[in-house]
C-alpha cells in the first residue's frame, strides 16, 4: 500500500498532529473548567458578602418603641 520511505516520513507528521491537538484540547478544556469554577466561586463570595452585609445592616436598624400614652 505505502512505500516504507513514505510511511517513515508520514508517521512523525501524524504524531505531531495528534500531539498538537491533544495539547490544544487540554488547554481549552482546562480553561473552560477553570473559568467555570472561578465564576462559581466569585458568585458564591459575592452572594455571601451581600448576605452578611445586609444582616449586619439589618441588626443596626432596630426600631425603638416610644411610650404609648
Amino acid at each position: 500500500m505505502f512505500r516504507p520511505d513514505v510511511k517513515s516520513k508520514l508517521l512523525p507528521l501524524v504524531l505531531l498532529w495528534l500531539a498538537v491537538h491533544a495539547v490544544l484540547l487540554a488547554a481549552l478544556l482546562g480553561a473552560k473548567f477553570l473559568l467555570t469554577k472561578s465564576a462559581i466561586l466569585v458568585l458564591l463570595l459575592v452572594g455571601a458578602t451581600i448576605f452578611v452585609l445586609t444582616r449586619i445592616r439589618a441588626g443596626q436598624r432596630k426600631l425603638t418603641h416610644g411610650s404609648v400614652v
